[in-house]
């Protein structure tokens, strides 16, 4: 076997052995970063249950504070405790005891606990530690005996709350109140833990009083010994590798020791590593296939290249041949086509190879270069009036006297017509820089005698520095150029130095947008995409809002951050506008023939076409001409809107017309929830930046939360944008939002997609 085969071969066995010992290495890494991954989403939803619990205990904490610290129970007392309960679906009891643990008052007294001295005994140590706050009790008694009774399923969390005098540490009472165990599970119902996991609610002895999973409370099942969790911490978490039945859990716990309770959260490791697992038989089959076309290639590359090794030899001489030839003929070429036969400079491709080699050797030495675009004015006034063949003298001498300044590695060109550039090298300073440019400019100002005439002419020069302006030459000369015609607006015989405030790239694209819109309204180039928003009480999609995009014949799929500020500035939105909700309404009609489940779509309204007269009538007759419902079309504006008169006016047209109205992007805008009682809108959309705000915390944001109270208090329907995670999806609905939409639930998605994403998201919901 020859060398070259060998090195064929070679590189093959390589990448073989790269393959499997990459499938190894990567298998391993895989699993430790998915379970790594798993224990930080558990640790944040064991962090998020216990602050909702907490938050279960406050409100429990809000209704003892209501009650009183009296040692006695007035007549009209228990009408009291049992409008507060009714009021709130989480309490299902409540019981009053004396300091000593006996009972006072119940609102259910045939199942009330007679005594809870137990109880008391073991937590009035702790009131100077932990103070007057909800507690969960210890599950068994002080003396560790389980009984029969306390062994049984647990349907009612129990927390006492010590009512009296924190000064002094003195019970006056404790209240008793029991939460409802299925609202507890019902929150757990859309968090995925898979196969055989579940969530725990344990007390200060590391005692289980609640187990539940995503179908909701667990009876019996595995149980975890000695898992005292308490720390000294108000909030501290922790994690372990636990064996339940011959199986490893991932167990992760979140821990409130001054309201003495744990939560705990434990996964099978191969319910977390099973999609890991299915994708390593798939990698083992690929890296199989992958393997023998490696070998298959190997072996023909060998037998072909033994072939071509006989014909290559038999050819090297006559190619060697035809080399020399060609060689010889293009040294005499190459002369003729790099010089510019008027002027007797380089041309401009000859100009742009020659002066790119020097400006790497510039970069190496580190030294500082700069290009001088230069452009004569009034040249085409002179090779009108006095004929070409002056134009073309003059030409020459300007050439001349260019050559007549350049320094030994110095490179000068004419590009074509009037215009010259010249690269300056060597180890120049921006002074001498500028120096050099100023006696550049007097020079060619001089009197010309061209053909017996004086002539008096001057440029216009434009300076680019490397690197600042530019890394290449052709950055350089179109920096230069840009400065060169700056140099023009100032006067004849100047010379500017490019700064970043002529980069006209910006304008440039902006101009051949603008210069495209109307051909694209023309050949229908907008397209909407379409993402989704579920009802987070049924997880159902009850919507989705419509997006636009430009199908570019040149630059392809253009998002709307690029164009709508040009459309809006340059008055195009307006019929671009129309024509979204045109796409919109005939979409509606294509999906009700279709028989596809799609009720409302939203439409994003720009507020200068909003502030139009005629905006309403235009979507009144397109909503008449598609033969839709009012109520199918929801047209989304921002806060801004609420500022212009007409654009009010129009609102309230569509408002009566049976349009719907939703507030976009609230909490970025002008106003507030105050100014909101004047704009006839149905929904509030919660901008994605709040929303992003609890994304990663066990907090709830209070903006939000706020927000939604007071939006539901003006019957407003609240709608989350910019939902990312699970987490933030379980916070939206504890906290009573009605709609959520974002990448975690669905990504924008042409129109062709939306029937088998609805089939999908719904077969999801109900396996879930």
């Amino acid at each position: 076997m020859s060398a070259v085969q060998i090195a064929m071969v070679l590189p093959g066995v390589l990448m073989i052995l790269f393959v499997w010992g990459f499938f190894l290495v990567q298998g391993d890494n895989s699993r430790e970063e998915a379970l790594q991954a798993r224990l930080a989403e558990n640790r944040n939803l064991a962090l998020i249950v216990s602050e909702s619990l907490k938050q279960m205990t406050d409100r429990a904490g809000a209704v003892a504070s209501l009650i009183g610290d009296g040692n006695e129970t007035g007549a009209d007392e228990p009408d009291r405790l049992l409008g507060l309960l009714a009021e709130d679906p989480v309490f299902n009891r409540l019981g009053i005891y004396d300091p000593n643990g006996r009972l006072v008052y119940a609102t259910h007294p045939a199942s009330a606990r007679p005594d809870i001295g137990d109880w008391t005994r073991n937590l009035q140590p702790k009131l100077a530690d932990s103070g007057f706050v909800p507690v969960l009790p210890p599950r068994y008694p002080a003396n560790g005996e389980t009984t029969s009774a306390s062994a049984e399923p647990v349907w009612r969390l129990s927390f006492l709350i010590p009512v009296g005098f924190p000064a002094n540490d003195r019970v006056a009472r404790w209240i008793l109140v029991e939460l409802d165990v299925g609202y507890v599970a019902g929150l757990l119902q859309h968090v995925a833990l898979g196969t055989g996991g579940f969530i725990q609610v344990l007390d200060a002895n590391g005692d289980e009083w609640l187990r539940a999973d995503s179908s909701g409370v667990v009876v019996g099942g595995p149980r975890i010994n000695g898992a005292s969790m308490m720390s000294d911490q108000r909030v501290s978490t922790g994690s372990t590798t636990l064996t339940l039945d011959g199986e490893s859990y991932q167990y992760v716990h979140a821990s409130r020791s001054n309201h003495g309770f744990t939560i705990g959260v434990a996964q099978p490791q191969k319910t977390i590593l099973g999609p890991l697992e299915r994708s390593r038989g798939w990698q083992l089959m690929v890296n199989s296939i992958i393997t023998l076309l490696i070998a298959g290639s190997i072996v023909w590359l060998v037998r072909v290249l033994k072939q071509q090794q006989l014909a290559l030899q038999a050819s090297e001489q006559e190619n060697q041949n035809l080399i020399e030839r060609l060689a010889g003929e293009h040294a005499r070429s190459s002369r003729a086509a790099a010089i510019d036969h008027l002027s007797g400079l380089y041309n401009r491709r000859q100009f742009l190879e020659v002066a790119g080699e020097t400006l790497a050797a510039q970069r190496r030495a580190r030294h500082m270069s700069a290009l001088l675009f230069i452009d004569l004015d009034r040249f085409k006034s002179i090779n009108d009036s006095l004929g070409h063949h002056v134009g073309d003298q003059l030409l020459q001498a300007v050439a001349g006297r260019i050559q007549r300044m350049l320094g030994e590695r110095d490179v000068a060109a004419r590009f074509g017509g009037d215009e010259f550039v010249i690269l300056l090298t060597g180890n120049r300073s921006e002074a001498g820089i500028e120096q050099w440019a100023s006696d550049l400019v007097q020079h060619l100002s001089s009197v010309y005698q061209l053909d017996g005439t004086e002539l008096n002419n001057s440029p216009s020069v434009g300076i680019a520095i490397s690197p600042r302006d530019g890394q290449s030459i052709d950055e350089l000369i179109r920096s230069a150029d840009a400065a060169m015609y700056s140099a023009k607006e100032a006067g004849r015989g100047q010379y500017r130095f490019f700064d970043q405030s002529l980069n006209l790239n910006k304008d440039v694209e902006e101009f051949h947008l603008e210069q495209a819109f109307a051909a694209a309204l023309k050949n229908r180039e907008f397209v909407l995409h379409y993402q989704p928003q579920v009802c987070l009480n049924t997880m159902r999609v009850t919507g989705y809002e419509t997006l636009v995009r430009w199908q570019h014949p040149e630059f392809g799929l253009v998002y709307p951050d690029r164009f709508i500020p040009v459309a809006e500035k340059t008055g195009f939105v307006i019929p671009m506008g129309l024509e979204v909700i045109r796409l919109a309404c005939a979409q509606l009609v294509q999906w009700r023939l279709d028989q596809v489940p799609v009720k409302t779509l939203a439409v994003n309204v720009s507020p200068i076409q909003l502030g139009r007269s005629e905006f309403c009538e235009q979507v009144r007759a397109l909503v008449d001409e598609h033969c839709l419902e009012p109520g199918q079309l929801e047209l989304e504006i921002t806060e801004t809107a609420i500022l212009n008169d007409q654009a009010m006016a129009n609102l309230h047209c569509l408002k009566e017309a049976g349009i719907r109205l939703s507030l976009d992007d609230f909490g970025t805008g002008y106003s507030g929830l105050a100014h909101l009682e004047a704009v006839p809108v149905d929904k509030l959309k919660i901008d994605r930046s709040l929303i992003a705000s609890i994304c990663n915390s066990h907090d709830d944001s209070p903006v939000v939360s706020s927000t939604i109270i007071l939006a539901k208090r003006m019957k407003l329907q609240v709608v989350a944008e910019g939902v990312e995670t699970p987490e933030q999806l379980v916070h939206l609905k504890v906290a009573g939002c009605d709609v959520a939409q974002g990448y975690h639930l669905g990504r924008p998605m042409p129109a062709g997609d939306v029937p088998e994403f609805i089939r999908n998201f719904h077969r999801l919901q109900e396996s879930a």
